[in-house]
């Protein structure tokens, strides 16, 4: 069984060494504390262990984004990113909601489309060297269908 919910201050660790193989150990220990701190975190345990988590903000450009999500790979493909999206929905304080993926993740491309995720935008020059990709939804107010 798969739960998401808010982090504990011991999975800080886990969700670190997860974020260290997507963006560097040397920036994974302070993303994370930031997050966590900012309560814009949201972890998936299974078996009491951290299989992943998603992280987001909610002052960019006064609307949500998701600015990472993390799923162990023997765990991808059981619905947690969408989970995580219907949680980050719940808690947004606006209607709006943002993410962003490389161009070159197919995968993480077709799931924000699966989500109702649309285009946005695109965003060059970054240190990756890749293009990101922007995408965004429209939350339906809360209470409506």
């Amino acid at each position: 069984m798969i739960e998401i919910r808010l982090p504990r201050l011991a999975d800080a660790t886990p969700c670190a060494e997860h974020a260290a193989l997507v963006i560097g150990e040397e920036r994974a220990g302070a993303f994370i504390k930031s997050h966590m701190e900012r309560h814009h975190l949201i972890v998936a345990e299974a078996d009491a262990n951290v299989v992943g988590f998603l992280t987001y903000r909610t002052e960019w450009f006064q609307c949500t984004l998701v600015s990472l999500v993390v799923v162990r790979e023997d765990f991808r493909r059981k619905g947690i990113a969408r989970e995580f999206f219907k949680a980050v929905e719940a808690m947004s304080p606006t209607p709006r909601l943002f993410s962003s993926t490389e161009e070159t993740n197919t995968a993480s491309i077709r799931m924000l489309a699966a989500l109702g995720f649309v285009p946005s935008g695109h965003i060059d020059n970054l240190p990756q060297g890749s293009r990101e990709l922007v995408f965004y939804r429209r939350i339906p107010p809360r209470g409506a269908g």
